[in-house]
């Protein structure tokens, strides 16, 4: 039997692992970024729209406004869980089609390192899964959690005006909807606040539906899907999940749902809504700094691990932790809409 695995070894192969697709993660919240301490220093942007005034040769330069800025420190919510492998489950089961365990070990050992690969693989999925939770929730302009040991709240200050709500004959439902219009209003008021040009919409499941419905026939709207890589490579704009692009716009159904505590499937994305976004603008998923006695405060990375055995009952023990922020610095880059 091996001995148990260095945190330092555990650690760069979590940070390795190839994260199952998250459409939030890979479409929004691209740039991700370490930090050197446990909590995020954020300057919310907002504003900034006036003009450069004029001045004359002899003149000096005029002073002007900044931007208008909020300055927060916000701790990274820390997610740190960990799962036992018993002895029978690391000594005698064997995975499918391997080999009888030979005496001396050579299986054993091959079969151990496989099983603690699985379950840390099993603990890194339910890590991203929370991370695109929270993403899913920042598009609303804040992240609220709440557990019977904690309560996270952060509000990203999103302009009252880029909170929409559709109603009667507007809703994406009936046939009098003007999805154009709507949709240009919202792109409008994200280049006029921050610059960037919105160029993507997630939709919700229903919205989706609404949007087809309303678009698909519309040469306004090209349903063609793009070319698969040939390289073979995923891409999001060759999935089901992509709709079509219109107006510089590109459009994706966010489908994904997560159990709660009570074995509930909840949308990470409420199915009436709609997320228009420039993702050019200033949008990030901040990692802090690791507290872990074994790694002495040494661990600026996405993602930890370490392992340790328990002797009576005999467990081996694996662990990860990770203190992820998703970040809005420029609130006014997204417009959500209730379209149903």
């Amino acid at each position: 039997m091996p001995a148990q695995l260095e945190w330092q070894t555990m650690t760069d192969a979590v940070n390795k692992i190839k994260p199952v697709p998250r459409m939030l993660q890979d479409l929004v919240f691209t740039r991700r970024n370490t930090n050197p301490t446990k909590s995020i220093e954020v300057d919310l942007i907002v504003g900034g729209e006036t003009l450069a005034p004029l001045v004359q040769d002899m003149e000096g330069a005029r002073i002007v406004e900044g931007t208008s800025r909020e300055q927060r420190v916000i701790n990274s919510a820390r997610i740190r869980i960990k799962y036992p492998m018993d002895a029978n489950t690391l000594l005698t089961t064997r995975t499918p089609g391997a080999q009888p365990y030979i005496p001396g070990g050579g299986n054993i050992e091959t079969a151990y390192l496989e099983q603690v690969g699985r379950e840390q693989k099993h603990l890194r999925n339910k890590v991203d899964r929370r991370i695109e939770e929270m993403c899913a929730q920042a598009l609303t302009g804040a992240i609220t959690i709440e557990q019977e040991n904690i309560s996270f709240n952060v509000d990203y200050l999103m302009p009252a005006e880029h909170k929409v709500t559709l109603a009667g004959d507007d809703r994406w439902s009936e046939a009098t909807a003007d999805v154009r219009a709507n949709l240009k209003t919202a792109a409008r008021l994200i280049k006029r606040a921050t610059g960037f040009p919105a160029n993507l919409v997630i939709c919700g499941t229903d919205a989706a539906a609404a949007l087809l419905n309303r678009v698909a026939d519309d040469s306004w709207f090209n349903t063609d899907a793009p070319r698969l890589d040939p390289l073979g490579g995923f891409r999001w704009s060759a999935s089901e999940a992509y709709l079509g692009r219109a107006g510089g716009l590109s459009f994706y159904e966010y489908v994904d749902q997560y159990a709660t505590d009570a074995g509930v499937m909840t949308d990470l994305i409420a199915p009436d809504k709609v997320y228009v976004i420039a993702t050019a603008a200033r949008i990030s998923l901040e990692f802090g700094l690791i507290l872990d006695i074994r790694a002495k405060a040494n661990v600026q990375a996405e993602y930890f691990s370490k392992q340790w055995e328990e002797e009576d009952p005999s467990n081996l023990w694996n662990l990860i932790e990770s203190r992820p922020l998703p970040v809005l610095w420029q609130p006014e880059a997204i417009v959500e809409i209730d379209v149903l």
